[in-house]
């Protein structure tokens, strides 16, 4: 019996940038570039706040872990060089703009809101909210306010880290998306103490302002 040979599959390869296009497609569904200005994030660094967003958002989808290397990145990415019109934008430049205190927790919840005004991402009975915890390392960082010592259950030592409380969109359709997030912050001050819970109802009563529907709530997914 004559053995059959095994499939070949051409192998393609993809330039820089690559699914790029795709991202501003779903960027412009939602109108973010709007939000961002409905939210007072309008302009930083000399170019609009929408682009410099889109363009870390960007680099993080290509594994760039830093601002230095969103910064190069940038002005690799034809697709992004393109956007720019010619603008680079700096590793300063990006570090700036992602500690300004904006109203980032204002466009978080209206890009929430134009997650359910979409039929295929909206809320519907029987999806799941997931809540989670997690502790984000950062050593380096000295003065940021809401980093502190924590016990890593994992990783069995204590890090210095962010604690994130957030919560994720699990729908029927299989689409997950991330939703609304908090930092924990450890304090000795009787009156600012907040439990990682506080936080999650916190989100979750803000989630039952946008959408009315039957939710389950898993804990720690």
């Amino acid at each position: 019996m004559k053995k059959l040979c095994k499939p070949t599959f051409e192998k393609k390869d993809h330039g820089q940038g690559a699914g790029i296009p795709v991202l501003k497609t779903i960027w412009d569904l939602f109108d973010l570039s709007l939000l961002f200005s409905q939210s007072g994030i309008r302009k930083h660094s000399g170019a609009p706040a929408w682009i410099l967003a889109f363009a870390y958002i960007c680099g993080l989808v290509n594994h760039a872990s830093s601002a230095n290397q969103n910064a190069m990145y940038s002005s690799e990415a034809p697709f992004l060089r393109q956007l720019l019109s010619g603008k680079i934008i700096s590793q300063s430049a990006f570090s700036r703009f992602l500690s300004k205190p904006f109203q980032r927790l204002r466009f978080s919840l209206g890009r929430l809101s134009r997650l359910q005004e979409n039929t295929d991402s909206r809320l519907t009975d029987g999806d799941i909210i997931a809540l989670d915890d997690t502790k984000v390392e950062h050593p380096y960082g000295k003065k940021i306010p809401f980093l502190c010592w924590l016990f890593d259950s994992s990783d069995k030592r204590h890090v210095w880290c962010i604690n994130l409380v957030s919560t994720l969109a699990v729908l029927k359709n299989g689409l997950e998306y991330p939703m609304l997030w908090r930092f924990w912050v450890k304090t000795d001050q009787e009156n600012e103490k907040q439990t990682k819970l506080d936080l999650a109802k916190q989100m979750l009563k803000e989630v039952r302002q946008l959408n009315n529907a039957r939710l389950w709530v898993a804990m720690d997914r």
